[in-house]
């Protein structure tokens, strides 16, 4: 039996929650990467490991949104369908739907060297492990180089194909933010505080400096 296939308001829906986690989780490795140092020392492992776990799940939705596995829902798969069902667009005419069309393919191909990265990245580390990146680790960092500002670009550029068809589809646009993706950094201020009192008291007990470093965050006025 044959499976249903998704709605375009399905796939727009399904895709645009994608952007949003990719970039969540994208920002909260990059918030973590540039974090003070003493604050994360404060639990070495689980801001590592939460550290790693976020840009290389920023990696999988970046890889998910243009999967090249046969069936699966990708803007390929929503710029097929768009093209497809042209006429079906009740806020843009037959013309404009193509011309989005040919707006993403373009958008599309200026990615294609960061998405190469991105996919050897997942097939060879992340969803798999290769033999050659067991016998050389190193070799991946030169042979699919990616940055932050790769990562974001790839976010960014789908963002604004799928925000082009939300219009012409339903005459509305989509935030590419998830709300509350930078709450990990009341946290650190948190612990930036603690830290703070932790070695006024220690001062204040022994009538010396402190042998353990402060957060680079200035303490609050009330300590």
């Amino acid at each position: 039996m044959q499976s249903a296939q998704p709605t375009i308001d399905q796939v727009l829906a399904s895709l645009i929650h994608e952007v949003l986690l990719g970039k969540a989780y994208l920002e909260i490795g990059k918030g973590l990467a540039g974090a003070d140092p003493v604050v994360l020392s404060t639990a070495n492992t689980f801001f590592g490991l939460t550290l790693e776990a976020s840009l290389q799940m920023s990696q999988m939705f970046a890889a998910k949104l243009y999967d090249k596995k046969s069936g699966t829902v990708t803007v390929t798969s929503l710029l097929d369908a768009a093209d497809f069902y042209a006429g079906a667009f009740k806020h843009g005419t037959r013309k404009e739907v193509c011309d989005a069309v040919k707006d993403a393919q373009k958008r599309m191909a200026e990615l294609l060297p960061i998405l190469k990265a991105v996919r050897d990245r997942r097939n060879q580390a992340i969803a798999h492990l290769d033999p050659k990146m067991v016998t050389d680790p190193k070799a991946l960092e030169t042979e699919a180089k990616l940055t932050l500002k790769d990562l974001e670009k790839i976010f960014e550029e789908t963002g604004t194909i799928l925000n082009e068809f939300y219009r012409l589809w339903k005459d509305t646009t989509a935030v590419m933010d998830f709300i509350g993706d930078d709450d990990y950094s009341m946290a650190l201020d948190l612990i930036a505080d603690a830290k703070h009192a932790q070695v006024d008291k220690w001062e204040a007990e022994f009538k010396e400096p402190c042998p353990f470093p402060r957060p680079k965050k200035a303490k609050p006025p009330w300590y």
